[in-house]
């Protein structure tokens, strides 16, 4: 599976929406755009055209960090070219479990809380505004775990940086994206929030069902297919 289909770009981004709703991203949005761009939380909305620029800065800062994630498990595909398929029953195997654990471990109370970097000053430029995105893209990963891990178990079999690349940066704008929306309607965004905790437990298992059957999928060799049918007609990415 070394090209990516629409199926695989659409799967990626529906997983950083998935990751976006998660309580313990979701709950700290209105503080992560108050931190970055120096607007008060109870004025974001308002004065939204003072935040989208550093919450932009933000979230390429982070796709980039994702997305050169996504290259080193492609580039790890590449080195087991020879064991392809091995390869992808591993990685059908490993979006199984992690699907699984998209259901079970949040009820058990795992994977719900951020470790982020602690840091006292507000980043005065654009530049770092970026450079918190990167780094808060590793201190996102207990919360988003199984989710991110998921992804970027996907990128491998493709056995391409550019492809594993291309894969976690769809996945970092179905994640970024929503943030830059909350910039602008953040009265909408917290009225959202309140309804996706009170129903997330279905939401998570909505996602871990479809990571689940993705991970059948590649394991059968099923996806290969259909990516290769897709590309016949010209439904590929990389």
């Amino acid at each position: 599976m070394d090209r990516l289909s629409v199926v695989s770009l659409a799967v990626a981004f529906a997983a950083g929406v998935v990751s976006f709703a998660s309580p313990c991203v979701l709950a700290l949005v209105p503080g992560y755009l108050s931190f970055i761009s120096g607007v008060p939380a109870d004025q974001v909305e308002r004065r939204w055209r003072g935040v989208i620029r550093p919450t932009a800065a933000f979230v390429l800062g982070f796709a980039i960090m994702f997305a050169l994630f996504g290259a080193s498990a492609g580039l790890i595909g590449r080195s087991l070219a020879r064991d392809r398929d091995v390869l992808n029953v591993v990685a059908g195997i490993i979006l199984i479990v992690f699907g699984i654990a998209m259901v079970v471990l949040p009820r058990m109370g795992w994977f719900q809380s951020d470790r982020h970097m602690r840091i006292a000053k507000r980043p005065a430029t654009l530049i770092g505004a970026g450079l918190v995105g990167a780094a808060f893209a590793a201190g996102w990963t207990p919360c988003i775990g199984p989710i991110l891990g998921g992804i970027l178990t996907y990128a491998a079999p493709t056995g391409s940086p550019a492809a594993g690349a291309l894969l976690l940066f769809v996945y970092s704008l179905g994640l970024g994206i929503p943030f830059l929306l909350a910039g602008i309607f953040m009265t909408q965004t917290l009225s959202a929030s309140k309804w996706l905790r009170n129903r997330w437990y279905a939401v998570n298992a909505i996602g871990g069902a479809l990571m689940v059957v993705l991970g059948i999928m590649v394991l059968t060799g099923n996806l290969e297919r259909i990516t290769q049918r897709l590309a016949t007609i010209g439904f590929t990415g990389l």
